[in-house]
């Protein structure tokens, strides 16, 4: 009795037909987190080697190269079905790689330089852009009653795949250059793409393989949902749950920003070899990466069922009242270590699966215009605003700065708290109305 309680609680209820597609699904966003957290310690590298107002420049060119990435995305999603707008996007990532490659392999020092700035960028473009892209063509397979039920498993393979991709690195770093790095995600993403193909053949079957959908509009299924960055923007601006969730995004960036830049100054001034830094980096995201997985498993459903959405988006900001408090204290290289650890698993094992419930109450049309804009402008743009941020309070010392933090965390935990309810009242109004 209790171990059939406990398989009913805790395992995901596959129906009959959404086997194959939940796999595939979890399969391939499993490589493509694998290939990002290859590459993502070399990023980190590349920002603790330049100087505080040098990484602000780099912020502010990932808010540029995304502000002008949207529309170009847009007119691709406007022009290409579902099947060719994953592979022309995954494509594009991959040749990318293989030009950043050819370019640090230069004998010129200048050559390698900027092609290290733009590496930075690029890398911050990658983890956000192929995730969003990722959710948003999941998203139009697997209708709103398979997401609740699947869509927990789908992120535990994504997991898996940075725990992989961190591993992986950690045993690497002494071993392969910054180029060398370079070429691995390339094998992982074409993997992926076979992955997106097979899905894409079960789209009928995961259809008719939803018990408690309607009629299916097969051509919504083939066609992504169109709308350019101005009918996005001009949707949250109409609407106040919209705005509270952009206001919940600029302040977790702001306060993940932050914590990034002293991160960044503390790595550079306690380890002054390179290869020390990428090992540290690929070792954080390892110890990440295992919280996470345990928190998806075992604590989000958890917190999310019992505590309800205010609580879920809450933790967050009590882990970083308390790590900012902890750094004004203390702001010591094992602290810091502990402090980022903890936080980024929290953000990832908790946060990330509330702030996708947050999209399950609103229309079809804001899960693609309103999300992407949000996932991409608002999130780059609030890293921007915060890299502006730390330089200009830089002068004050991280123990001033982390007490300046403070107020803006129990902001934020006020704002989480607010956007919890609406969510919730939104989601009960929802189950008030009949079913047809």
């Amino acid at each position: 009795m209790v171990e059939g309680s406990f398989h009913k609680r805790w395992m995901p209820r596959i129906h009959e037909g959404e086997g194959p597609s939940v796999l595939l699904a979890t399969v391939w966003l499993f490589f493509l987190l694998l290939g990002y957290f290859v590459i993502r310690p070399v990023r980190e590298t590349l920002g603790s080697l330049v100087e505080a107002g040098d990484l602000k420049h780099l912020f502010y060119a990932s808010f540029l190269t995304m502000l002008a990435a949207v529309p170009a995305y847009g007119i691709l999603v406007n022009t290409l079905s579902r099947r060719w707008l994953v592979r022309v996007v995954y494509q594009a990532f991959a040749i990318c790689l293989v030009i950043f490659w050819v370019f640090l392999r230069s004998d010129s020092e200048v050559v390698q330089a900027w092609t290290a700035w733009v590496l930075f960028v690029w890398i911050s473009f990658f983890g956000i852009f192929a995730t969003t892209v990722f959710w948003s063509v999941v998203a139009d397979l697997f209708s709103s009653s398979q997401a609740k039920r699947l869509f927990g498993f789908i992120a535990a393979g994504g997991t898996v795949g940075a725990l992989s991709g961190s591993l992986l690195t950690s045993q690497l770093a002494t071993l392969l250059t910054k180029d060398q790095f370079i070429l691995l995600p390339i094998v992982v993403i074409e993997l992926g793409l076979l992955c997106a193909w097979m899905l894409e053949k079960q789209a009928k079957v995961l259809a008719q393989a939803d018990r408690h959908s309607d009629v299916v509009d097969l051509e919504q299924t083939v066609s992504p949902a169109r709308g350019g960055w101005l009918s996005a923007l001009t949707h949250i601006l109409r609407s106040p749950y919209l705005q509270f969730i952009c206001l919940f995004i600029f302040f977790v960036q702001f306060c993940g920003t932050q914590m990034y830049f002293e991160q960044a100054a503390i790595v550079k001034a306690a380890l002054p070899e390179e290869s020390d830094r990428t090992q540290l980096f690929a070792n954080i995201d390892l110890a990440t990466q295992v919280l996470t997985l345990l928190g998806q498993l075992f604590l989000s459903s958890l917190v999310l069922r019992f505590g309800g959405v205010a609580i879920a988006l809450m933790v967050l900001p009590v882990i970083y009242l308390g790590s900012f408090s902890s750094l004004a204290l203390n702001s010591s290289l094992q602290v810091m270590v502990v402090a980022v650890v903890i936080g980024r698993s929290v953000g990832y094992g908790i946060t990330v699966p509330a702030r996708e419930v947050l999209f399950t109450v609103v229309k079809r049309e804001d899960k693609y215009k309103a999300k992407g804009f949000i996932d991409t402008v608002v999130l780059r743009g609030s890293d921007a605003a915060s890299a502006s941020a730390f330089t200009g309070l830089a002068d004050l010392g991280l123990r001033s700065l982390n007490l300046c933090l403070l107020p803006v965390v129990v902001i934020w935990l006020f704002v989480s708290w607010r956007l919890g309810r609406l969510q919730e009242a939104l989601a009960d109004s929802l189950e008030t109305e009949p079913e047809e």
